[in-house]
């Protein structure tokens, strides 16, 4: 399979080498989401959850979000959070949202999907290599995220690509499923 091609990042050929690292890609582009993907997001929110959706004025304010006018000590623009998206051919099939909070050294996984006929290809760790890249790339030394702990595929993935289990929290989504909190080192 082809190497996914990345679109409008500031770091195009670091995120590129280390998704290239992480080995076999699915041929994708992956790209930093725009306004234009709104529908698109909307579709897999709506096709990969069924309670816990991001509605969308929310995925609006996502996507609307512009760097604040104080670069980081990189020199690059801070954004509360980034969005990228996945494609394979036209189709928009996947995102991941990442929240990037001020003067804190972890970045946030706050949502990934794939929708499900795209599953099992790749694109999600090839998300989450971007999204990685995403953290490293703003300053990050850490990445978290939360997952169902009913969501034994998705825990697997995480698992395999080196997050660790560090929180088990109570009735954390809207049907009181306890979701367990990851992270990994960066």
């Amino acid at each position: 399979m082809a190497d996914p091609v990345i679109r409008n990042s500031t770091n195009l050929q670091g995120i590129i080498q280390s998704i290239t690292q992480a080995g076999p890609a699915p041929s994708c582009i992956i790209r930093e989401a725009d306004p234009g993907d709104l529908a698109a997001l909307v579709a897999i929110e709506n096709q990969c959850f069924a309670i816990d959706r991001i509605a969308r004025p929310g995925l609006r304010r996502f996507l609307a979000q512009e760097p604040t006018s104080a670069p980081q000590g990189n020199g690059i623009p801070h954004r509360l959070s980034r969005t990228l998206v996945v494609e394979q051919g036209a189709d928009v099939c996947g995102y991941a949202i990442i929240l990037l909070r001020r003067n804190s050294l972890i970045a946030r996984i706050y949502s990934i999907a794939v929708i499900p006929e795209h599953r099992r290809m790749g694109l999600a760790r090839t998300l989450l290599v971007g999204a990685e890249s995403v953290a490293v790339e703003s300053g990050r030394s850490r990445i978290r995220l939360e997952v169902r702990e009913d969501n034994a595929a998705a825990m697997c993935l995480y698992s395999s690509v080196g997050y660790q289990p560090f929180a088990h929290i109570e009735q954390y989504y809207e049907d009181r499923t306890a979701a367990i909190r990851m992270e990994k080192p960066l």
